[in-house]
């Protein structure tokens, strides 16, 4: 994983886009995503699925302090731990 955006080093490595529409909060790839999710023993995702013929999954969770959001095609499986809230939309305007 690395950092895509030229503004400040990311001592984490995590590759994503910040945005600050109504907060602070990073974009990231899933596989990012899942790798924040990992490192809290008990993790809260907001999940959606948008979509009329094609489903794209949204996720977002927060983790110090920062607000990670990530879209998917495939559903991202998560562990038992993993509290889930279904959401009707997740906003994610950049």
């Amino acid at each position: 994983m690395k950092f895509d955006s030229c503004d400040a080093a990311q001592p984490t490595g995590i590759s994503g886009r910040v945005f600050t529409d109504r907060g602070t909060g990073v974009r990231v790839k899933p596989e990012d995503f899942m790798t924040i999710i990992s490192r809290s023993k008990e993790s809260l995702v907001v999940e959606t699925a948008e979509g009329f013929f094609t489903k794209i999954y949204k996720y977002a969770t927060a983790y110090k302090g920062f607000v990670f959001f990530t879209e998917s095609l495939n559903r991202l499986q998560f562990t038992a731990h993993t509290e889930i809230i279904q959401a009707q939309s997740i906003s994610s305007d950049i």
